[in-house]
């Protein structure tokens, strides 16, 4: 909440002039998040100060196992924060600029209650985008435009393992740059557009800040040894105690590094229709390609907007997405968004 306390702060602080509030709000089965959006005109129809903020929160994570209750694990929420200037040269040509942050996460798992031992992570990230637009703006019937992007980005990660003797620490970043080009085409009330983009990465993000799987050979050997002590010795509890600890291993992999499937690979068509001046429908198919090892998704969308005058308009997009790892079955989940702008 304080970011978006700030958000209001800078955009309230500056000259007044056109003002765009933009709120959506998404759900589906691994996360919901909240975003919010708002934009300045700083010199009329050429420059815009835009700042957003969202947040993001992961469904809990389940752990099973054998010889164990089932439980689940709190991920905790990431935000978001974001400041960008977008100028207009003339009619035809803009430039825009973007910076972002991604605040510290840290999430926590006790392994063992005795002896002690907790798996601590945590994540941040920065970033900066630069984009340069063409628009044909003229009055023909046929209009056309193309634009060129760049976002560099870099992660932090670190985790530890925590126990009453010692703390051992693992460090490491992952930086990524993604080049990006459109195109759009419009025709009267009809728009085409095609989007592509490919992320460099300097290292492999699956592995990146991740636990190895050094770490967890040498953890789980430790919990065998310390179940095969507590069976010896008839410690009921105690065994219970190393046996959820090997089965939580799995969530110390899954708590650290990218939080999200690194994508390398996108190409986005889209066709758009305006049916009336205050309805217009979207429908769009999109193609994810991982990185080498975790496999593709297909996406397929709508978005249908309604606009209430000239200073409200409100939206609903949905989409379902196939996700094919490659090493499991395809998994399908479906995505809702609403969305609401209102301009001063």
């Amino acid at each position: 909440m304080r970011w978006v306390v700030a958000l209001v702060a800078v955009l309230g602080a500056l000259p007044a002039g056109a003002v765009s509030l933009v709120t959506e709000v998404t759900g589906a089965r691994p996360f919901t998040a909240i975003s919010l959006m708002g934009e300045l005109e700083l010199v009329k129809d050429r420059t815009f100060l835009t700042g957003c903020f969202s947040s993001m929160r992961s469904a809990p994570l389940e752990i099973t196992g054998p010889g164990t209750d089932p439980e689940t694990i709190d991920i905790p929420r990431s935000n978001q924060l974001c400041l960008g200037l977008d100028h207009g040269f003339d009619d035809h040509w803009r430039v825009s600029v973007m910076g972002s942050l991604t605040p510290r996460v840290t999430s926590q798992v006790e392994m063992l209650p005795r002896p002690t031992l907790i798996f601590r992570s945590r994540s941040s990230g920065a970033g900066a985008t630069l984009g340069v637009a063409y628009d044909s703006a003229g009055l023909e019937e046929v209009q056309w435009g193309a634009d060129l992007g760049v976002a560099a980005n870099g992660y932090g990660f670190s985790h530890d393992w925590i126990s009453v003797l010692r703390t051992i620490h693992y460090q490491s970043s992952l930086y990524s740059l993604r080049p990006s080009a459109g195109v759009l085409v419009a025709v009267g009330d009809t728009v085409v557009q095609l989007r592509a983009g490919y992320t460099f990465y300097s290292q492999d993000p699956l592995t990146a800040g991740a636990v190895s799987d050094d770490e967890l050979a040498r953890m789980d050997a430790y919990f065998q040894r310390l179940m095969d002590a507590s069976k010896y010795f008839g410690l009921n509890e105690q065994y219970a105690s190393a046996l959820e600890a090997s089965n939580r291993l799995m969530a110390t992999d899954a708590l650290s590094g990218l939080a999200t499937a690194p994508v390398q690979l996108e190409l986005r068509p889209t066709l758009q229709h305006r049916f009336a001046r205050w309805l217009k429908g979207q429908v769009g198919y999109t193609y994810d390609r991982y990185v080498p090892g975790a496999g593709y998704a297909h996406v397929a969308s709508t978005k249908w907007t309604v606009a209430f005058g000239d200073h409200v308009q409100t939206w609903a997009a949905a989409s379902a997405q196939v996700d094919v790892p490659g090493t499991v079955p395809p998994q399908l989940y479906g995505i809702l968004t609403l969305g609401v702008e209102v301009t001063f």
